[in-house]
């Protein structure tokens, strides 16, 4: 699925200045969908580092339920993206990419929800690559505003 959302990414310039629907999305990203992505992709992680190598991954059954809550809102998210208020004035894609964001949600959220670290980190990189490929098509400046989930990643 990932992969038909990255190669559905097109480059995206229709001449229209930044204006309201373009503000109104981007604060849904920042206030919104950037929190909760960063939950989800924060929730597990294996670090090997100068301190040695350690797992992280959630505690109790109250931290998978923030995990998968986080999920869950990533689709509403997804949902919301779609409505006119935020697709309008954008091509099709972009309706696409809201509907892999819900999509891939769906699954973040049974992961979270069967507590399985590896599943969850799994579908933590589709979920990367679904928002990945809607930055690369819509924001004039993706490297300004990347997902921060590679930030917590290892240097190639």
């Amino acid at each position: 699925m990932a992969a038909l959302f990255v190669a559905g990414c097109s480059s995206h310039d229709d001449g229209k200045a930044a204006g309201s629907e373009d503000n109104i999305a981007k604060m849904l990203m920042i206030e919104a969908v950037q929190p909760n992505a960063d939950t989800y992709w924060q929730a597990v992680q294996y670090i090997s580092d100068e301190n040695g190598s350690r797992e992280i991954m959630p505690q109790s059954d109250a931290e998978w339920e923030t995990v998968a809550a986080a999920a869950r809102k990533l689709g509403q998210l997804g949902e919301d993206m779609q409505k006119p208020e935020y697709a309008e004035g954008r091509g099709a894609d972009w309706t696409a990419y809201a509907q892999g964001l819900v999509a891939v949600s769906q699954q973040a959220e049974e992961a979270a929800a069967a507590q399985d670290p590896e599943k969850v980190l799994d579908v933590g990189g589709t979920l990367y690559n679904v928002c990945s490929a809607c930055h690369e098509t819509y924001m004039t400046n993706p490297a300004g505003m990347a997902p921060s989930w590679r930030a917590v990643q290892p240097a190639e």
